[in-house]
């Protein structure tokens, strides 16, 4: 039967910055990269984090003209999870975002410069231990 393709508000993971009694809906994040419960979909991103778009109809409009990167590839899905040290950037604006941890928020954006926009921070190349 599948898992549902809907998703409400007030089940949505605690750490997304949405508004729980405002409306009923929610953009319900895509099958990718990151997990549902440690993701937030673009469109929530675009709307509710940096205030881009008002609705997520505007957010789709958004999207459909290509102005948003996640890690250097054009994406047009509202729901394509973003996650831990992704990149987002917007070509109208001239800016980009990296996804980092917070300790009360879970995950917020980070402006980064242009040339940082282009590393991926996700390998530990080296563990040391110290006595004591």
């Amino acid at each position: 039967m599948g898992e549902s393709k809907h998703l409400k508000r007030h089940v949505s993971p605690a750490f997304w910055p949405i508004h729980r009694k405002e409306k009923v809906w929610t953009v319900k994040p895509s099958p990718g990269p990151h997990p549902k419960d440690r993701c937030i979909p673009l469109a929530v991103i675009l709307r509710d984090l940096l205030g881009l778009a008002k609705t997520a109809r505007e957010a789709k409009l958004i999207l459909a003209e290509g102005k948003v990167k996640v890690d250097g590839k054009v994406r047009r899905d509202g729901s394509f999870p973003v996650g831990l040290m992704d990149v987002v950037e917007i070509a109208g604006l001239n800016k980009a975002y990296r996804m980092v941890p917070h300790p009360k928020e879970f995950l917020t954006l980070l402006e980064v410069n242009g040339s940082e926009k282009n590393f991926k921070l996700c390998k530990i190349l080296n563990k040391t231990t110290v006595k004591g």
